[in-house]
């Protein structure tokens, strides 16, 4: 019974190549920074983040060892890039748009290894200026073309396109683990009038930048707790502020319908009686009351502090896509 499973995995790998080797035109991967309004120049940091050439765990990859196949069964493709050194260029591209300095590592080091430090030892020698290295492996990176209805090929064509990685954060000097998760995106959607590999391609593109996008985000307080004072957030992170603005809006100003929210995030709206309190978001300093920010999905430390006033601490939870107020009066210090 095991050899059968032998054989059957073996030859769904084989027929899996076999198709992809008959795409005619390999499907085009190109990763844009600044796509899905993402602002550039959200962060200012000291940090210098060295991302090691992540390891691409996906079956089609180990199956065949063809690096630049997605998709699944027969709607797998051929790309016009190595997957791996994609996606990490990508994480590349993006933390630099966003302001961090980041290089890439093409190749670890012989001894690399996810159960050991050695490797940190190695890569110090080579890379003596990395504050950070980041590690990962790729578990997902795929888009898949259906058709909806009972019957193939008399419903809508379908898409459905996702990203997951693996990423861990480590300390450069110490080779001890700082922060690291597990991080998956998903986009579903129909195909109108626009050739088809073509919107494949930009949906995938899309759950890989939610998907960096998280990463930044998420690791922020964790690298702040690290490094104090190594981090600190722009204008540029903020959504509806007018042109020239620091942050602070008079109360007048606050409408957080007036553009659209970025992918993957939500709406945070932070208002103060009185105005002017410094506001603190998972340990960063954005602001001061009243305030908008766009920030990733998920639950955030939220701090308030006004001199004279009690400080206000609080967890707030930001949905994707949604506008999330928080609207206190502060006591003051008796």
């Amino acid at each position: 019974m095991r050899s059968l499973r032998i054989l059957i995995s073996g030859l769904s790998i084989v027929s899996l190549a076999f198709l992809a080797s008959c795409t005619p035109h390999p499907v085009e991967l190109q990763y844009q920074p600044g796509a899905n309004q993402v602002q550039p120049k959200q962060y200012v940091s000291s940090l210098r983040f060295g991302f090691v050439t992540f390891q691409d765990d996906r079956m089609v990859p180990i199956g065949t060892g063809d690096k630049k196949m997605v998709g699944w069964g027969t709607n797998t493709y051929d790309t016009n890039v190595d997957v791996a050194e994609h996606v990490t260029e990508s994480f590349v591209k993006q933390y630099r748009y966003l302001g961090f300095k980041a290089i890439w590592i093409r190749t670890a080091p012989p001894n690399f290894s996810f159960s050991s430090r050695d490797w940190v030892r190695s890569l110090r020698l080579q890379y003596p200026n990395v504050d950070v290295f980041v590690i990962g492996k790729i578990k997902d990176y795929q888009f898949q073309l259906s058709y909806g209805g009972f019957i193939e090929g008399t419903g809508k064509k379908m898409l459905q396109a996702q990203a997951n990685v693996e990423a861990y954060y480590i300390d450069g000097q110490s080779g001890r683990f700082i922060w690291g998760d597990t991080i998956h995106h998903r986009g579903r959607g129909v195909i109108r009038d626009r050739p088809q590999l073509e919107v494949a391609a930009e949906k995938t593109e899309e759950a890989l930048q939610r998907v960096v996008l998280d990463f930044a985000d998420r690791s922020v307080p964790h690298l702040v707790k690290k490094f104090p004072g190594s981090i600190r957030v722009t204008g540029n992170g903020m959504a509806a502020l007018p042109s020239g603005s620091t942050g602070t809006l008079s109360p007048k100003a606050i409408n957080p319908n007036q553009s659209p929210i970025p992918g993957g995030k939500g709406r945070l709206v932070v208002s103060t009686t009185p105005p002017g309190a410094k506001v603190y978001v998972d340990g960063v300093f954005y602001g001061t009351s009243p305030i908008i920010l766009d920030l990733g999905s998920g639950i955030h430390l939220l701090k308030v502090r006004l001199h004279g006033f009690k400080t206000f601490r609080d967890k707030i939870g930001v949905l994707e896509q949604k506008i999330t107020t928080w609207d206190e009066h502060l006591h003051k210090k008796y």
